[in-house]
């Protein structure tokens, strides 16, 4: 399939915090073959790969307050990566018919990386306690499928308006949910940060969602943690992502929209658009010069073709 997946993510520690819990993540899944010795003209060690077989996006924001906050968010992301890489049968099409096996794989590696962070904190009396959000997106064109836990987010954005596709896991969403309270008092509730699913410590607080959606041409993925979200409104990030520019100018604004409204937590944000460019690399150049102050990711623009 032709087109073009322009992507690009970062993490910025803000104005208030003492160290980054957050991390993001942004890979291709390829099949390989490693050579070891042949007749045929290949040196040994040879590595072939194969095309594209899906692509996967994560952030994790390590729960503030608790133990080793950033421990457990990078051993969510390396656990997940292992278990996609070991365990779980990852070369999925949208043609299949075990799609219900597939989403239940998704939930199965979180459940490994819930028992990998518990195992950790038994071991070392510093990191008891820890925990992390986590919100992946696992892209085989055209559909998207999404395993959340916490308060993390994924959107869709799609002729200018932004529709959330996860669903908030704190006391203050179940408190509207249930009707309890109105929807607009979840953002000043004192309830809005106090997760009751993560990955954490303890088993039962584990209650991963998997949602399915499927993209068009032109859609945009954002996938950010909640320093984002606390400081702009559905809106806000819409108008940026919409704009036109590359994602990597799209992230670079997004994170210093963030910081100007206040700083107050680690901001996280991962822009993926599908499509041609929407912008050329000497518009994305100027706009680095501009933002250069919250460029602290080394992760380069990651952009593949024949998604």
């Amino acid at each position: 399939m032709r087109g073009k997946m322009d992507c690009y993510g970062e993490s910025h520690i803000g104005l208030l915090r003492e160290r980054n819990e957050d991390q993001f993540l942004i890979a291709d899944l390829k099949k390989s073959v490693v050579i070891h010795h042949t007749s045929l003209s290949y040196d040994d060690e040879t590595e072939l790969l194969g095309g594209s077989q899906a692509k996967l996006l994560l952030v994790a924001d390590g729960v503030g307050g608790n133990a080793a906050g950033d421990r457990a968010s990078s051993m969510a992301l390396e656990s997940v990566i292992q278990y996609l890489l070991n365990a779980m049968h990852w070369v999925f099409l949208p043609e299949d018919e075990r799609e219900e096996t597939f989403m239940d794989d998704l939930k199965a590696a979180l459940a490994f990386t819930q028992e990998r962070i518990q195992h950790a904190a038994e071991v070392v009396t510093s990191q008891q306690g820890m925990g992390t959000t986590i919100t992946m997106a696992y892209i085989v064109w055209p559909d998207v499928y999404l395993v959340h836990a916490g308060d993390s987010r994924a959107y869709l954005c799609r002729n200018g308006k932004l529709q959330r596709l996860t669903h908030d896991q704190t006391y203050a969403q179940a408190l509207a949910d249930a009707g309890a309270i109105a929807p607009e008092q979840v953002a000043k509730s004192p309830l809005n940060h106090i997760l009751f699913s993560l990955l954490g410590c303890d088993p039962a607080h584990l209650d991963p969602q998997v949602y399915k959606t499927t993209l068009s041409w032109n859609d945009s993925l954002v996938l950010c943690t909640d320093g984002l979200t606390r400081h702009l409104n559905d809106e806000q990030i819409a108008e940026v992502v919409h704009s036109g520019d590359c994602a990597k100018t799209c992230v670079h604004r997004l994170v210093t929209a963030a910081n100007d409204a206040g700083g107050h937590d680690n901001t996280t944000v991962i822009v993926a658009k599908f499509g041609e460019p929407l912008s050329d690399n000497n518009a994305c150049q100027a706009a680095e010069a501009i933002h250069e102050n919250v460029a602290e990711s080394n992760s380069p623009i990651t952009t593949w073709t024949g998604i």
